[in-house]
């Protein structure tokens, strides 16, 4: 199983245009960047890969870690 750590940025960085974002940051997956992540107020929770391309979306932060750890690079 992989070790995912979401980094979490600075709020200032957040697009005051969408208010639906509450938190984003990077990800980081065996100590690598491999994309960014956010938080939305609906309570999803989203990875966006940098490598692939692909996003996942999941219904909470504990579950997004445990999909992402799965994912074969």
């Amino acid at each position: 199983m992989r070790t995912v750590k979401l980094e979490h940025n600075d709020d200032t960085v957040l697009d005051p245009s969408d208010p639906q974002l509450v938190a984003r940051g990077s990800l980081l997956i065996d100590g690598h960047e491999c994309g960014t992540w956010e938080q939305r107020r609906d309570g999803t929770w989203t990875a966006r890969l940098s490598a692939s391309g692909g996003t996942i979306v999941e219904a909470g932060r504990k579950q997004l870690i445990d999909r992402l750890a799965l994912i074969p690079f």
